[in-house]
């Protein structure tokens, strides 16, 4: 429960919220006092005056009340809105500290899940707590004080009905406690299968995929909806019994008080006033029934949120050294495997890269070329070896010093909703220039954007798919090389172009980062052929490390590749 100590900021709001509650209250008891008086004393006497003059005081009273009841639901609402905006503020700055790592263990859609719904379960909670949980304590406590000032022999009738409501509200608890930490789950994997449907959907058409789809579908959907079926079953029960409870009560109360009336022990507006008081009770308990039934939801919903705010331990740290500049990379037998993973990725990698060099990698799939790129903006950490920059280990950098160094183009192209500007600059600030964004995008042959109507304002929806693989490629290494930082980290982001427009973006990158290490990640040979040094990966293992020449002399592998792609160190169209 320690996430709700971020209520302490509306410490304010919620005095506001626990007065106005009282006097709430006071009124609703006052009421009922008010009208035994008025049997009591105005009808058995048919003083008309008075009858109107406490009927008055009634509707003041009334009208007091609801004022009050109107002001707490104002404040009690504003407060649970406002905490759940911080809970998911404060959510969504713990997610974005996640090494890659921990994003991977959640997963996506298990987050958003987080995010929202488990949010607003705990919004509701707290929203009603404000007003039920602090009202109906309020509303017993007095309701038994009236009651037992009414007539003391009466309220002997709820030491019978009392306990029998709370044994069913601790088995009721104790029994969907478990169901709605249950149900949450299910929801993350329901929510996981359709993402993952919804990005695959052409796939499956394509393949006449879709009734095997449904029915995998479904088997998820039964899961989710077999979970609140069964809290739905128990609530069926519970919800009858709490009702039956306070109707035998009701009806016990009459029974007992008739029998004190006929008896002259107690006077039939005492009666109707001891009613009303029963009900305020048994009301004060129904409102404690349905926060308990909140309650179990909200606890896994708490369980959840406090999953992602509690691992501190995890995220990556960086150290408070700043990088202006990296005139120096060297990896010294760097060793890493992914968590859960029994074998190596990288093992025993080592090369030195000095500024204004540049860097090729190449190898077949899953030699780990971009698993080294991950390192390097430390996406995960190294477990063996070490990475240094400038003579220092990469870990001494600050994280927002070592990632604003680098110029980093993913191997799948990345944009986000917005425009082409918004997705080059990737800045909200507006002392950018204009020219340096129309001259990165000349560079990564993006002319496509200036042919649209809007130019750089063009908009880019969800995902980029209103662009081709081909035009995302380009804005994103445009957006790379706006950034113009001292190391050019691309991996494989010239595999949707075709080998003209590759060997003019390449020619234009060489240019711009002339004095500048670039790191190039490539499948294709004729991509870094004329690059300083080739870094020859397979299996993790590096292989070799030269120049085109000396790999093509010395090492098999590199020989395979050449003569897999009919290249062997001539013009960009592989001529020998």
């Amino acid at each position: 429960m320690k996430l709700f100590r971020g209520l302490k900021k509306y410490i304010k709001e919620i005095v506001i919220v626990v007065l106005s509650l009282f006097v709430n209250v006071i009124g609703v008891l006052l009421i009922p006092r008010i009208t035994v008086n008025i049997i009591n004393i105005g009808v058995a006497n048919t003083d008309t005056n008075y009858i109107l003059k406490k009927g008055a005081l009634m509707l003041l009273i009334s009208v007091l009340s609801s004022v009050f009841m109107i002001i707490s639901i104002y404040y009690s609402t504003h407060v649970a809105a406002s905490f759940a905006s911080d809970i998911r503020e404060d959510m969504f700055r713990s997610i974005q500290d996640f090494p890659i790592k921990t994003y991977d263990k959640f997963g996506a859609s298990s987050l958003i899940v987080r995010t929202t719904d488990d949010v607003r379960g705990v919004q509701e909670l707290t929203r009603i707590g404000l007003r039920m949980m602090l009202r109906a304590p309020l509303m017993f406590i007095g309701g038994i004080i009236m009651a037992l000032s009414t007539n003391l022999k009466l309220s002997s009738v709820f030491f019978v009905s009392l306990p029998i409501t709370l044994v069913g509200i601790f088995l009721f608890t104790k029994k969907v406690i478990p169901l709605s930490k249950k149900s949450r789950t299910s929801l993350d994997e329901l929510s996981e299968h359709f993402r993952a449907w919804l990005s695959g959907i052409r796939v499956i058409r394509a393949f006449n995929k879709e009734e095997f789809e449904e029915e995998n579908f479904s088997k998820f959907n039964k899961n989710y909806s077999d979970v609140f079926k069964k809290t739905g079953d128990y609530a069926a029960i519970f919800a009858p019994f709490v009702g039956f409870v306070m109707n035998m009560t009701l009806v016990g109360i009459i029974y007992y008080g008739s029998n004190l009336i006929l008896g002259n022990n107690m006077q039939v507006g005492d009666l109707i006033g001891f009613i009303q008081y029963a009900n305020n009770i048994m009301l004060s308990f129904l409102f404690i029934s349905m926060i308990i039934a909140q309650i179990p939801r909200a606890q896994a919903s708490l369980d959840r949120i406090n999953e992602i705010l509690d691992i501190d331990e995890e995220k990556t740290v960086g150290g408070d050294l700043i990088l202006d500049e990296i005139e120096k990379l060297e990896f010294k037998d760097v060793s890493f495997k992914y968590p859960n993973s029994q074998s190596y990725s990288l093992k025993n990698v080592s090369f030195v890269l000095n500024k204004g060099e540049k860097l090729g990698i190449i190898g077949s799939t899953g030699s780990g070329k971009t698993t080294l790129a991950s390192l390097l903006v430390r996406f995960y950490d190294v477990d063996k070896g070490q990475i240094l920059i400038n003579g220092r280990d990469i870990k001494d950098y600050s994280l927002k010093s070592l990632r604003d160094s680098i110029s980093y183009i993913e191997q799948k192209p990345r944009l986000i909703e917005g425009t082409v500007k918004s997705n080059v600059i990737m800045s909200s600030d507006t002392s950018f220039s204009d020219n340096a964004l129309i001259d990165a995008l000349n560079i990564s042959q993006a002319d496509f954007v200036f042919e649209k109507e809007l130019g750089i304002g063009s908009e880019v929806v969800q995902r980029g798919r209103n662009f081709s693989g081909g035009q995302k490629q380009r804005i994103s290494i445009a957006r790379a090389v706006y950034k113009d930082a001292s190391l050019f980290l691309i991996d494989d982001s010239f595999s949707a172009l075709d080998f003209k427009t590759e060997r003019k973006l390449r020619e234009e990158l060489l240019n711009k980062a002339a004095d500048k290490l670039m790191i190039l990640i490539s499948q294709r040979a004729r991509a870094i052929f004329e690059f300083d040094k080739i870094l020859l990966l397979k299996n993790g293992e590096l292989l070799g490390i030269g120049s085109h020449e000396y790999l093509k002399e010395n090492e098999e592998e590199y020989r395979e590749i050449l003569e897999s792609q009919d290249f062997s160190g001539g013009d960009i169209y592989g001529a020998q």
